[in-house]
């Protein structure tokens, strides 16, 4: 078997020097192609080998492996959303089985194995959470 990087995230954006962040975001998209998921670009002006998006049993990821940024070497982040709309937390190295019962942690607390709810935009949060961050995330104007 050979060598399996690990994705990493990044700083805000994904934005790093670091290539190996960009190999580990590069292994978990092509990890993922490898087990069934649908590859399309994610713009028509960018390759897929830079900005993809996968589909697989209503879960959407985005995938960005863009080089040469100027101020930055590398761009590389995996974002993962399931059949709910509702964004996961990306494991360290792609499984689809991990991937679901990712749809049952808590994103904040990170308690496992518990019903999850929508909070802001797309953000995972169980019921213990919930006021506490509605409260937080939610102010007035929040999805203005």
């Amino acid at each position: 078997m050979t060598d399996r990087v690990p994705y990493l995230p990044s700083g805000e954006w994904g934005f790093t020097n670091d290539p190996l962040r960009l190999a580990g975001a590069q292994q978990f998209r092509d990890d993922a192609v490898a087990d069934g998921w649908n590859i399309a670009p994610t713009y028509e002006t960018e390759a897929v080998d830079r900005a993809a998006k996968l589909r697989r049993d209503g879960y959407v990821m985005m995938v960005l492996t863009r080089t040469k940024l100027g101020k930055w070497a590398f761009e590389a982040q995996v974002n993962i959303w399931g059949p709910d709309g509702l964004a996961i937390n990306p494991p360290e190295f792609y499984d689809f089985a991990e991937i679901e019962s990712r749809t049952r942690i808590c994103s904040y607390c990170k308690k496992t194995d518990v019903e999850t709810q929508r909070v802001g935009f797309a953000g995972r949060c169980c019921a213990d959470c919930l006021p506490d961050m509605r409260k937080r995330i939610e102010t007035p104007g929040w999805c203005d």
